[in-house]
């Protein structure tokens, strides 16, 4: 049995995040919304209490955001990764293309945990 090229094992990982980018896009739109409204309906029956719970519900929109962002970030990466396979004529290339691609993308700041070779 042939092993998958490079391309459709890519494919395959960005499909299985763009799921979960999307559950993440329809929270921030529902928080927003959610928020916004809830904030009008205090502000108009003169609710302080209802208008924080609104802001509450927006603040709710960040985190949201920001899993939308590292999702839609890790694709870009697996992308780049992809090119850089591409382009290996090596196994020793694509080895390199392979580790600089997971140093950069979880060795922030937390060392690489890459052995040195």
């Amino acid at each position: 049995m042939d092993p998958r090229p490079a391309r459709e094992v890519i494919d395959a990982a960005i499909r299985e995040n763009r799921g979960w980018e999307y559950v993440c896009y329809g929270l921030v739109i529902t928080f927003a919304l959610v928020g916004v409204i809830v904030i009008g309906s205090g502000v108009y029956h003169g609710n302080g209490l209802i208008a924080l719970s609104g802001s509450v519900a927006s603040a709710l929109f960040w985190p949201a955001l920001r899993c939308a962002i590292a999702i839609r970030r890790e694709n870009m990466a697996i992308r780049l990764l992809e090119v850089a396979l591409t382009h290996a004529k090596t196994a020793e290339q694509a080895a390199k293309a392979v580790k600089d691609a997971f140093v950069s993308q979880f060795g922030k700041g937390k060392g690489d945990g890459v052995p040195k070779s």
